[in-house]
């Protein structure tokens, strides 16, 4: 037995027909009407749309067989897409390639065999259109002919199938989009004409006198708490803004990030007598948007040193068996109720609670964070008990480019 030859473009044929996301889909009635027509045509029991991948040759529809699938090593259709013109046996008995393979051999018992490569819109050839029989045959021209055209219609199917998924997922995004917009609008209504308005009540309020020294020593914290809340709430917005609709996602050491960002809470962390603890791989890679990864774990490790005092801040990352990295926030602090963990994961519930010290949040910092890893296919899980502290923590993809 003679096994196909890999295209000399297997790795962008293969990288091509992953991009389509056909692979192991549903049966669709289009697909399932080329093949019947195929077998009417050329008269054979036997009619399939095969797509070649790494290991197997699988089915997208098929009539007169009963498997999903085979493997590609004894696939007459791995042999097909190395030709881009019709590839046919008349009689696999007979020809030296084939007179042993299982699948002559054995059921289906094939004899006759004609494949027609079925082209992706970048030109590389994913599988085949193809006809068989148990017994030899000839084709003639016209139904040659028919199968070529039937292949083209194959191809235009699976690009129709592809523009319609690619058009389905902006349609969703868009709506999850606006959804956050309205969501987001709402924040800056409410939390940005609330420090506002606390600033000009002081400021206008008969009881301040601002040639008072002692008048404006008060003033000065509620000031300063003010405008650190509007600080905080526009750099929110401003990266929520600069990343929602331009997703990169890159391969970068997690480790290297973690400790960028940690390094940022320094001095807070000693005012609050804070320990920071890392339990990462110095050369953990991980693949995603690494700016959303950095305000991720910048609002994380905000909220942690916020809600702990005199205590510890441990940042894990362990891979699990999907090929994932799970990373965990974890804190000593005060940790939370029940009732605020469930409000959290109300998607139109805003959560803002003071720290240790009556630390102010806007409650935009979680929502983000909940939106950025919808977009790495993640999510965020919460573990807190009141007076024992809390864990933060979702999943990423391992990168596996060196």
């Amino acid at each position: 037995m003679q096994k196909p030859k890999i295209p000399h473009n297997e790795k962008d044929r293969l990288a091509d027909l992953k991009r389509l996301q056909i692979l192991d889909s549903e049966k669709e009635k289009d697909f399932d009407d080329l093949v019947d027509l195929a077998s009417a045509i050329c008269d054979v029991p036997i009619s399939l749309i095969t797509l070649i991948d790494e290991n197997r040759q699988w089915f997208k529809a098929k009539k007169g067989l009963k498997v999903e699938s085979t493997d590609r090593d004894i696939s007459f259709c791995g042999h097909a897409i190395n030709y881009d013109d019709i590839f046919i046996v008349e009689n696999a008995v007979a020809d030296k390639r084939f007179y042993d393979n299982p699948l002559v051999t054995d059921d289906p018992n094939i004899r006759f065999y004609a494949g027609m490569p079925i082209k992706s819109e970048k030109g590389f050839n994913l599988g085949t259109l193809c006809v068989i029989d148990s017994k030899p045959k000839k084709l003639n021209e016209t139904q040659i002919a028919a199968l070529k055209t039937l292949s083209t219609q194959a191809t235009k199917l699976i690009e129709l199938r592809d523009k319609k998924h690619e058009l389905e997922k902006k349609n969703h995004d868009l709506e999850n989009l606006n959804n956050l917009n309205n969501q987001i609008t709402s924040i800056i209504s409410h939390d940005i004409k609330g420090p506002i308005s606390s600033l000009r009540s002081y400021m206008n309020s008969d009881y301040v006198n601002i040639n008072d020294l002692n008048d404006l020593q008060e003033l000065f914290p509620v000031v300063k708490e003010n405008l650190n809340n509007l600080g905080v709430l526009v750099e929110n917005l401003l990266e929520w803004s600069s990343n929602i609709n331009d997703v990169h996602i890159t391969s970068f050491n997690l480790f290297d990030l973690i400790i960028e960002i940690s390094s940022l809470f320094e001095s807070d962390m000693n005012q609050k007598n804070i320990k920071m603890e890392f339990d990462i791989d110095f050369d953990l890679i991980i693949s995603g948007d690494a700016s959303m990864i950095k305000f991720i774990m910048r609002n994380l490790i905000n909220n942690a040193v916020k809600f702990t005092e005199d205590g510890t801040i441990r940042i894990e990352a362990q891979k699990t068996q999907e090929h994932r990295i799970e990373i965990k926030v974890k804190d000593t602090g005060v940790g939370m109720s029940p009732e605020i963990i469930e409000r959290i994961f109300i998607k139109k519930k805003k959560v803002s609670t003071k720290g240790t010290r009556n630390e102010r949040g806007t409650g935009l910092g979680l929502k983000l964070i909940r939106e950025f890893l919808t977009i790495h296919n993640s999510e965020l899980n919460i573990d807190s008990k009141e007076n024992e502290g809390s864990i933060f923590s979702f999943t990423l993809p391992l990168s596996f480019e060196k």
